[in-house]
């Protein structure tokens, strides 16, 4: 879903968030909202997202993982692929390579693509026809399936004259008995991830 909206109060700041359940049923237990802010008078030392990792290629291949990261409720995490010849991406978690994954994606507003019981992720969606960069939030709760939400652009024909294309994704892994504690982006094609190529994950709880 999306959603564009505003608050017509001009006279305060907004200090309390309500979430409100206008149908029959309850929030179950569990149920929480995050809100994060920053002012640049703050003098405080810690930051609600924790490196995880950050991997970057030196040479050319066909894959970006993360290794091993610690386990964590939230997850954030950034990729771009500088692309050498045609690639195709996928991302997979905990190597679960078993029809377990679906999505919903939009490429330019367009037309939604809905893929169920799929071995992989589709991101950004579609072949690369430029370099791409990808920013991917996920809910990471171990009983429950995983819910992603990402964002990418990909840069199209080079130069000014060609609008970058992008893509705006829904899926989730349903996984229902582990958390997520490894990201591998991995292309499908006969070209590379050129030198360069970075995957960076954050994580809080």
């Amino acid at each position: 879903r999306e959603s564009v909206n505003k608050w017509a109060n001009t006279s305060n700041l907004i200090d309390v968030i309500q979430g409100y359940n206008a149908e029959g049923g309850d929030f179950a237990s569990g149920s929480e909202i995050v809100v994060l802010g920053w002012d640049p008078a703050d003098t405080h030392t810690s930051n609600f997202w924790e490196e995880l990792a950050s991997v970057e290629l030196g040479s050319a291949g066909d894959s970006l993982s993360s290794g091993t990261i610690t386990a964590k409720k939230y997850l954030w995490f950034q990729y771009f692929i500088k692309k050498s010849g045609t690639i195709n991406s996928l991302i997979r978690f905990n190597s679960d390579s078993g029809s377990n994954y679906a999505s919903r994606q939009s490429i330019d507003g367009g037309a939604e693509n809905v893929e169920a019981s799929i071995s992989h992720l589709d991101f950004p969606g579609h072949a690369h026809v430029a370099n791409t960069f990808g920013n991917v939030f996920v809910i990471n709760n171990s009983a429950k399936e995983k819910l992603v939400i990402g964002h990418t652009i990909d840069g199209n024909t080079a130069g000014a004259g060609t609008a970058p294309k992008r893509t705006e994704q829904v899926a989730k892994w349903a996984n229902t008995s582990a958390q997520i504690t490894d990201i591998t982006i991995t292309q499908s094609s006969t070209g590379d991830y050129d030198t360069g190529s970075f995957l960076k994950v954050w994580g809080s709880n």
